[in-house]
């Protein structure tokens, strides 16, 4: 006799053709929200060093569209049928940490914190809520194709005019560094690393967006000709990465196992690296770029980093200076976002936003945390936006985000955490195979919800 799925009710839509949209009763409703999408997409395309003031209060165009955005987002948040994640817990511990520390310690840099805090928290919020469920996701990511056209094509701009053009028009120094002889563009971000870095993100999730493999070349070749327009080394070793891994991905798709492998040849050569180098985060950092020359001034900074935070290791020295004066690696800038944040507020802070970027992808092993599902889509875009999180966490080793980049990071989490939510609540292909019908079922929250 064959099992029947109870208690499913059938969603408004092409249903014959995109089986996915069957959802059963008292789901969490997977809408499209095309405004709040476009004017997310419309913080990130204007530069983030173009700042305003309202109210008194400073603003630039991310900051003020997520304030925008922040309630509307909670609201949804709230619905029925959404989760509470364990990525939510330590996002929302990360913020609290740094308005607390500076609340406590640094009482004056209060403002400032609040708007680092703003930034992150509110990418993380906007994202978990209005991004969630296929048609969400498939949105957001046409309208981010939008955006890589846009970016990739000012940065081509700089490249003509042989200047940065969107600093020459803010009034900022628009004189571009030069790599090999090649001006490093930066398009609409403050560096031209943060540029490479938000161009190696976006071809990571078109890796996988595309089911197509001519529009698969298309978007990956346009992301990857913004990388090299950026001339910036880490980027672009992150982007053979991510190339590597999806290869590697399609060789062994038919593998389950594959995942397991990738994660043990990776713990397997870090504990090589940690018995046999006598410093061994050092060494990783001086390999993490093309340039000899930048791998020996990032060695040194996180040495001398290492030795400042020694003195403050919970709570910071804030958003003041640091070190000695005569010191040249304390005046130099640390290019470096877990290095910056833990200098700014503290150890705690780096374990919990490291905690958030793993736990929006993995809390463990098991049948309800991994396998596939009849949404072939949502199944390559978790594969794709896992990618596009790591190369945050990793670039992040050589780059210190802010403004723009800074929020974009918590919405990519953001948006991990809620793929992430999407699959727990969804039938796997093993719960199915004695089920009359072929769609996947997805499945409210019960008893866990914000």
């Amino acid at each position: 006799m064959r099992n029947r799925l109870p208690n499913v009710a059938v969603a408004k839509g092409p249903v014959g053709q995109e089986p996915w949209l069957i959802a059963s009763a008292g789901a969490a409703s997977q809408r499209v929200h095309p405004f709040a999408t476009w004017l997310f997409i419309l913080g990130l395309v204007l530069p983030g060093d173009m700042s305003f003031l309202l109210g008194g209060a400073k603003f630039n165009p991310e900051r003020l569209v997520i304030a925008l955005l922040m309630i509307p987002a909670f609201l949804l948040l709230l619905q029925k049928g959404r989760r509470f994640l364990a990525c939510d817990l330590f996002v929302l511990l990360a913020s609290a940490w740094m308005l607390g520390v500076s609340a406590e310690v640094r009482s004056a840099e209060l403002s400032s914190a609040g708007a680092v805090a703003l930034e992150f928290l509110g990418g993380y919020i906007v994202a978990r809520a209005f991004f969630f469920g296929h048609l969400a996701v498939a949105d957001f990511i046409k309208v981010l194709k939008v955006a890589v056209v846009t970016i990739v094509a000012v940065a081509m701009v700089d490249h003509m005019s042989g200047k940065l053009i969107v600093n020459s028009f803010l009034g900022l120094n628009s004189e571009p560094e030069y790599r090999n002889g090649l001006m490093r563009a930066a398009s609409v971000f403050p560096h031209a690393i943060s540029y490479g870095t938000f161009c190696t993100a976006a071809g990571a999730i078109f890796l996988y967006s595309e089911s197509r493999q001519v529009s698969q070349i298309c978007w990956v070749g346009i992301a990857f000709v913004g990388c090299f327009l950026a001339m910036s080394s880490a980027p672009m070793l992150m982007f053979m990465v991510v190339l590597s891994v999806y290869s590697y991905d399609r060789l062994l798709k038919s593998s389950p196992w594959r995942w397991k492998l990738f994660a043990a040849v990776i713990g397997a050569v870090l504990a090589f690296i940690y018995l046999t180098t006598n410093n061994p985060t050092s060494w990783i950092i001086a390999h993490l770029t093309l340039d000899p020359s930048t791998g020996y001034f990032r060695k040194a900074t996180w040495d001398r980093a290492f030795y400042n935070i020694g003195f403050a290791p919970w709570v910071g020295f804030g958003f003041g200076d640091i070190g000695e004066s005569l010191e040249f690696f304390d005046n130099a800038s640390v290019d470096a976002v877990w290095l910056v944040i833990a200098l700014r507020f503290g150890v705690p802070i780096v374990v919990f936003i490291l905690l958030a970027n793993v736990t929006s992808f993995f809390v463990g092993f098991g049948r309800k945390t991994v396998g596939p599902t009849m949404d072939v889509y949502m199944d390559r875009m978790r594969t794709g936006f896992t990618l596009a999180v790591m190369t945050f966490v990793l670039v992040g080793l050589t780059v210190h985000y802010w403004n723009t980049m800074w929020m974009l990071w918590g919405a990519y989490i953001g948006i991990r955490a809620s793929l992430y939510e999407h699959f727990l609540g969804t039938r796997h292909l093993s719960e199915l195979s004695t089920a009359w019908y072929d769609p996947p079922v997805y499945v409210p929250a019960t008893g866990r919800r914000w």
